[in-house]
């Protein structure tokens, strides 16, 4: 199954957002902070998605981008 991690501190979008990635065979996995964001990174099979909020709980999407480009080989980054 492929994964996908959520980065959000809005719970009703992580919600929305786990109700249709799991109807199309996806495993979301929803955090709402930085640290937690850094742990389940670590965990990730290569090739996993994650979906960030521009802001978050201790951080936002452009540092947690930096940390990734500093410690994992990061293909692509989309910005909406």
């Amino acid at each position: 199954m492929n994964k996908v991690l959520i980065v959000d501190a809005s719970e009703s979008d992580y919600r929305l957002m786990s109700s249709l990635l799991s109807k199309r065979r996806y495993e979301p996995i929803i955090v709402n902070d930085k640290e937690a964001a850094k742990q389940e990174v670590a965990k990730l099979p290569p090739g996993s998605m994650i979906v960030s909020a521009m802001k978050f709980r201790g951080g936002t999407a452009k540092g947690l981008i930096n940390w990734l480009k500093g410690k994992h080989t990061v293909k692509h980054v989309f910005q909406g």
